[in-house]
């Protein structure tokens, strides 16, 4: 039995963080429903304002939306 080492995918088959389209809508959706939650969770009380720009600042990088971009909640 032969095992094969090499890669056989025609391409990549996974982007890395750095590598994925940071504005697809798909990429956009989770973002704002991330930080919608978020939002309502402060709201509530059980996170404070400090905490939730911690948060978004988190989210920013996460789904690599530069601060800057008009889709990314200001830090």
């Amino acid at each position: 039995m032969v095992i094969k080492t090499e890669n056989t995918a025609a391409g990549p088959v996974t982007l890395l963080p750095d590598e994925q389209d940071r504005y697809a809508p798909e990429n956009l959706l989770l973002y704002r429903t991330s930080l919608a939650l978020i939002r309502n969770l402060t709201d509530k009380g059980t996170f404070t304002e400090a905490e939730y720009c911690k948060i978004r600042t988190i989210l920013n990088k996460k789904y690599c939306l530069p601060s800057g971009s008009i889709f990314a909640e200001a830090a």
